[in-house]
């Protein structure tokens, strides 16, 4: 976001810069335009520059090692609460699991 800004306002700077000769009425209009369309230069090579990085992400690869980390850390949490209240988790009547 803060590039796009940054885009704006020195395309608007460079827009009126350019037209000042002109007079100062046609450095004021021209300004506005001058920024909006480098922010919208930067905004289509934004998009570009993320476009490609995104291609080159696995994300099923990298859903299913966090899924792995979480249960390896649920497993590490089951022993770890066992092995302190010495007490092995027994199903309780009505089907729950829990010390008996």
């Amino acid at each position: 976001m803060f590039v796009l800004i940054a885009a704006a306002m020195g395309g608007g700077l460079a827009a009126a810069a350019f037209a000042h000769p002109l007079g100062p009425a046609w450095a004021a209009l021209a300004a506005p335009f001058g920024g909006s369309a480098a922010a919208l230069l930067a905004a289509i090579l934004l998009a570009q520059h993320r476009g490609h990085h995104e291609e080159e992400v696995d994300l099923d690869g990298q859903a299913d090692r966090m899924a792995a980390a979480l249960r390896d850390i649920a497993a590490q949490g089951r022993a770890a609460e066992q092995g302190r209240t010495g007490i092995a988790e027994a199903p309780h009547q009505d089907g729950r699991r829990g010390a008996a």
